[in-house]
C-alpha cells in the first residue's frame, strides 16, 4: 500500500488507486465533474487538476495513479488558477439564470464558482451560444443542453453499464451537445439512472 503526501498530509492509498480516489478515502475533496467511482475514467473535464512534484505540468488526479513517496498539491495558487480557468470555460456559454434552475443550491458548478471562480464573464449575455432547452428523451429524461457541462457521465453509463450506447456528443467546438441520434427516445429500462448520475 503506497504512501504519498497530499497537501502536507501523509495518506496511505490502496494499490492501483488514483489520486482522486485516495483523496476521497482520506476525506479530501478534489473538485471534479467527469469522475464517478462506478464509471470508467475519462479525464475530460480537467477540474481535478493537481500539481505532482517533479512533473512539469498539472495532471488530472482522476487518471494519475498513486506512487510511493509522491508529493501532491491540490490547493496551491497554481492549481487554483488552472481550475478557475476551467470554470471560466464552462461558464462562458452557461445560462446565468440560477434562481429558476432546479439544481440551484445543490449545484457543484455554483459551489465551485464560489470557491474558485468569482470572475465576471467576458461574454455578454446576447453573445452566449444558445442550445436546446427542453429535449424530451423519453418517459423519464428531459435534457437541457445549455446546462450540460459535457462531463460524459451519461455517455459512459450507456456505453459501459447498460451496453446500449444511446447517448453521444454531437457537434464541434462550443456547439458540442450531448443527445441521442435523431432525438430517439431513451426507452432503456435503466435510463432514469442518468438523471441521478448527471
Amino acid at each position: 500500500m503506497p504512501k504519498f503526501t497530499l497537501n502536507d498530509q501523509e495518506i496511505e492509498a490502496k494499490d492501483g488507486q488514483t489520486i482522486i480516489q485516495a483523496a476521497q478515502d482520506a476525506g479530501i475533496d478534489i473538485p471534479h465533474y467527469c469522475y464517478h467511482p462506478d464509471l470508467p475514467i475519462d479525464g475530460n473535464c480537467r477540474m481535478c487538476l493537481v500539481e505532482v512534484e517533479k512533473m512539469p505540468k498539472l495532471t488530472p488526479s482522476c487518471t494519475a495513479l498513486v506512487a510511493e513517496g509522491m508529493v501532491v498539491r491540490s490547493n496551491n495558487e497554481r492549481v487554483k488558477e488552472a481550475v478557475r480557468g476551467v470554470l471560466e470555460f464552462l461558464l462562458i456559454n452557461h445560462p446565468v439564470d440560477c434562481p429558476v434552475c432546479d439544481q440551484a443550491g445543490e449545484c457543484r458548478l455554483q459551489d465551485y464558482y464560489m470557491v474558485y471562480g468569482l470572475h465576471t464573464s467576458e461574454i455578454p449575455l446576447e453573445m452566449k451560444v444558445r442550445k436546446r432547452k427542453v429535449v424530451d428523451l423519453g418517459p423519464m429524461v428531459v435534457l437541457d443542453q445549455e446546462r450540460c457541462v459535457l462531463c460524459s457521465r451519461c455517455i459512459r453509463f450507456f456505453e459501459h453499464v447498460t451496453g446500449t450506447g444511446e447517448m453521444q456528443f454531437f457537434g464541434r467546438g462550443d456547439h458540442v451537445a450531448i443527445g441521442t441520434f435523431d432525438d430517439r427516445p431513451l426507452d432503456n429500462p435503466y435510463s432514469g439512472n442518468v438523471v441521478d448520475i448527471c
